[in-house]
């Protein structure tokens, strides 16, 4: 069995699981907010999964900081 080597062809970029909440945090600047409204029965979960996605950005840009609460119609992000 023959193979043949090829050179310059690109890797193809990773898929991988689409994101549920495409914020842009890398636009925000210090003392700006985004407010993400849902119903009260969703929010508890949610929080957690929009937590997770500024930490993960975070740790890209460590000297960017933000802050997640829960509020009562929603979630809020500060960036601090």
């Amino acid at each position: 069995m023959e193979f043949e080597i090829t050179r310059g062809i690109p890797l193809p970029r990773g898929k991988g699981k689409p994101r549920k909440y495409d914020i842009p945090l890398n636009t925000m600047e210090v003392g700006d907010h985004i407010h993400i409204g849902m119903a009260k029965t969703q929010i508890a979960q949610e929080v957690k999964i929009i937590r997770n996605f500024v930490l993960r950005y975070r740790h890209k840009n460590p000297t960017k900081k933000f802050t997640v609460r829960q509020m009562e119609d929603g979630v809020g992000i500060w960036r601090l």
